[in-house]
């Protein structure tokens, strides 16, 4: 392993192990020991991440190995991954997606330093990291975890993707409408005409659906959302299913369809092809220092949700000067 500071290799004996129990809620966090063989991976095109990334291995290099990967040298780290007992990124919910992908697999619980403009799954400001992430380094965390997705092509080499926000069946390069045959436990749902198809994770529901209109559902579901894309003559608005459910998406299209997870992990798709997407075994585990209910909060201060433009006063003002009853409409107040 390589020291993040001196470029040296590092040797090591075994792996400590985390004392926390996985339960159906989750990780215990009660007893958990200090992280101590901790992977940053952080946006290569980003210097102030680098930066960050540099300087929090060099904070608290005592008594803890640190590497230091980007997005696209993570495959140069096998060995790395398979020892680390925590993994920090620093970047926005991009690099984070591609961070569960190699740590989900192997258990490793995950922090985000966020440095994107929204970062849902983040839990740490860039700017306050220096000083914030000894607490987390420390054992005193929450371990949140996140359900996942997976994506097998039928009568293909029988390969699985694996997915945390969504896994999306959509038209290629050409601009020509596909049709996605929805079959839900064995029962034909719809066939869809239009982009294409997104089947997404409570998790993934604040992104590409919640662009398409879809609803928010609570982080720690295990239901899935299926909406259409673009749709010809339907406003139809999706499905959710619960997390039992089996989904078959046979595709029909004259040009090359793809299957996307995540947003980077693509496969093509010819005409007839069928998709299986069930819940997945593998789980994204994030440490969190805020109570669950905090992810309402939140979201709507990441997306600028109105909580209410006056004070009480200033309302009742409003209303009196109205001239109508509160809710809109109704007979005149009398003055």
């Amino acid at each position: 392993m390589v020291d993040a500071r001196t470029g040296d290799t590092v040797l090591e004996g075994p792996r400590p192990l985390m004392q926390g129990k996985v339960g159906s809620a989750g990780w215990d966090p009660h007893g958990m020991k200090r992280f101590q063989r901790i992977g940053i991976i952080h946006h290569g095109l980003i210097n102030e991440a680098r930066d960050l990334a540099q300087a929090l291995a060099a904070r608290y290099s005592e008594g803890r190995t640190w590497w230091l990967a980007t997005q696209d040298t993570l495959e140069q780290q096998s060995r790395s991954l398979d020892e680390a007992d925590l993994i920090v990124t620093i970047g926005g919910d991009g690099t984070i997606l591609r961070a569960v992908h190699v740590a989900a697999p192997r258990g490793i619980p995950l922090l985000g330093v966020n440095m994107g403009r929204v970062g849902f799954m983040s839990e740490v400001e860039s700017s306050g990291a220096l000083d914030e992430l000894e607490w987390f380094l420390d054992g005193n965390a929450r371990v949140e975890e996140r359900c996942m997705l997976r994506a097998r092509i039928e009568d293909a080499d029988g390969s699985e993707i694996h997915s945390l926000n969504d896994v999306t069946v959509a038209r290629g390069a050409a601009l020509r409408m596909i049709e996605v045959s929805t079959v839900v436990d064995g029962v034909h749902l719809a066939t869809y005409r239009g982009d294409g198809l997104v089947i997404a994770t409570a998790t993934g529901s604040t992104g590409y659906t919640l662009a398409l209109g879809g609803p928010v559902m609570d982080p720690a579901s295990q239901d899935y959302l299926v909406k259409p894309i673009a749709t010809h003559m339907s406003q139809f608005g999706g499905v959710i299913l619960q997390s039992t459910s089996s989904l078959q998406l046979t595709v029909y299209c004259d040009e090359p369809a793809t299957l996307n997870a995540d947003g980077f992990l693509d496969r093509p798709l010819l005409d007839g092809q069928t998709v299986l997407v069930t819940h997945s075994d593998f789980r994204a585990r994030f440490l969190r220092r805020q109570p669950p209910t905090a992810f309402w909060g939140d979201l709507s201060r990441k997306l600028g949700i109105q909580k209410g433009s006056v004070n009480g006063g200033q309302r009742s003002r409003f209303r009196r000067d109205s001239g109508t009853i509160a809710g809109g409409g109704g007979s005149p107040v009398s003055q």
